[in-house]
């Protein structure tokens, strides 16, 4: 399927927060339910440590497992390769949240199931998702499919995106040492 994947530029991330609270205002979440989250990573030693922050939010897998997992058809691949979520159909059987191997999919506070659309409404219209739209960096991008390559002196990180659910992020580190820039 070829559609529109998300990147994520490592290098220019500073994990301000913007795309959350942008993605967490947009789909009006609980307090205590995030579906787009970034991740702290440390790494190296003194006295060159590293630090680095990852956006991580729903995949939307070229084959997403969570779709194959819904019996009641809660969970739909669009043509753009977004997967949506109809909670009216949903009858919380967990089904979904066992088969993400990326754990995109969490309960809200009265066991609601809750996952990033991409901003299928503003994406269908021609918009880039909020998130991306939020980011003051320019980190994050939305971008068909066989357009998206890593911008100059970025290579594509493949490390956390094997698998067989063909995620549909793609993650830019410095194509010279994998680190961030």
């Amino acid at each position: 399927m070829r559609g529109m994947v998300f990147t994520v530029d490592l290098g220019r991330c500073v994990g301000c927060h913007a795309c959350r609270i942008a993605c967490k205002d947009r789909a009006d979440l609980p307090d205590d339910v995030d579906v787009l989250c970034i991740l702290v990573e440390e790494g190296g030693a003194y006295p060159a440590p590293t630090l680095r922050y990852r956006v991580s939010h729903c995949f939307h897998c070229a084959d997403a497992p969570c779709v194959a997992a819904c019996a009641e058809g809660a969970l739909v691949q669009r043509d753009d390769g977004l997967v949506t979520l109809d909670a009216e159909r949903c009858t919380g059987c967990g089904g979904c949240l066992t088969a993400c191997p990326f754990d995109a999919i969490v309960l809200g506070p009265g066991g609601e199931p809750h996952k990033c659309d991409g901003c299928a409404d503003e994406t269908a219209q021609g918009q880039a998702p909020t998130c991306v739209r939020a980011c003051p960096l320019r980190a994050l991008g939305y971008e068909a499919e066989g357009a998206a390559a890593p911008p100059p002196g970025r290579a594509l990180e493949e490390d956390i995106l094997g698998g067989d659910a063909l995620p549909r992020v793609k993650y830019w580190l410095r194509a010279d040492d994998g680190k961030e820039a």
